[in-house]
């Protein structure tokens, strides 16, 4: 929330704020322009009204401006802080307090407009308000400075389509520098790396187990000393090991890896599957009849 906000010296709007907050900033005149705002009582040193309108496009505020503006002049001239709120401070009051300075700040609308918006950013009258400040406008000056355009979403005020304020706009314009991208320059991008991370797959980067294991039984065959350790060395009870590094060695054979009944099981099943093998073929003994006969 942003709370009460000064507008000019001694005119402030806001939405709908505590006791404590109004006592703190020495306000000693509110406006409640709003239907759902409660009545506070504020003690007798506080002048307060209360304006009951709806924010609605169809509600009539203008009857109000002429009086509203005439007490907050009246008001700021005595030095009493004067605030204009209704329940969020964005469309009703905001409508008030432009209507003040255009007839007392002598502001067009368009610069009524943006000055307020660089005190409260949030404030934005429904389109109904507007046509009706510019009929005020119109009243007051004998022309107007916004004007509604036609778009795919109905009649819009050009306050809300434009980008800057005039010379009392706060708002900052920022600057697009555009960026052409061209066909040479991607592909020379892509071709600065043959081998990109993303056309290469998994599977063939890494070689899986079952590969691993074909491929040593398959350099057995062709005297190769650097590969991994053939499978029928597995036999081989006399602990020769190929010369190569220690991480390529394996396991000594034992009654779950042997593979000297059935050199090529393991190519298809490189885990324990002695007993897996004997429920295939029903002659599955139980371990504890099978402990002195081993396969």
């Amino acid at each position: 929330m942003l709370g009460i906000t000064e507008v000019v010296d001694n005119l402030y709007i806001s939405g709908l704020e505590s006791s404590a907050t109004i006592y703190n900033k020495g306000i000693r005149s509110v406006i409640n322009i709003s239907s759902e705002c409660p009545i506070q009582d504020l003690g007798p040193s506080v002048e307060y009204e209360k304006v009951s309108i709806s924010d609605l496009p169809t509600t009539s505020i203008q009857p109000y401006f002429d009086r509203l503006a005439d007490r907050i002049d009246q008001h700021l001239r005595q030095g009493k802080k004067t605030l204009v709120h209704c329940y969020v401070g964005r469309s009703r009051s905001a409508s008030i307090i432009l209507a003040y300075l255009m007839k007392y700040r002598q502001m067009s609308l368009r610069e009524a407009f943006y000055y307020l918006r660089s005190r409260r950013p949030i404030i934005g009258p429904n389109f109904g308000f507007i046509k009706q400040l510019v009929a005020f406008e119109k009243s007051l000056f004998g022309s107007t400075s916004v004007s509604f355009v036609e778009t795919s979403f109905g009649s819009v005020p050009d306050i809300y389509l434009s980008i800057g304020g005039g010379s009392m706009s706060p708002r900052r314009q920022t600057t697009t520098i555009p960026i052409q991208v061209t066909n040479r320059t991607t592909s020379s991008s892509l071709s600065s790396r043959p081998n990109s991370f993303f056309s290469r797959s998994i599977a063939n980067s890494v070689p899986n187990q079952y590969s691993r294991i074909s491929s040593s039984y398959s350099n057995n065959n062709n005297n190769n000393t650097n590969a991994y350790r053939p499978l029928n060395s597995l036999t081989n009870t006399s602990s020769t090991y190929n010369s190569s590094s220690f991480l390529q060695d394996q396991h000594e054979p034992s009654r779950f890896t042997s593979t000297a009944f059935k050199p090529y099981e393991s190519i298809h099943e490189p885990y324990p599957s002695s007993r897996l093998n004997a429920l295939r073929t029903g002659r599955y003994v139980p371990p504890i009849l099978s402990r002195f006969n081993l396969p």
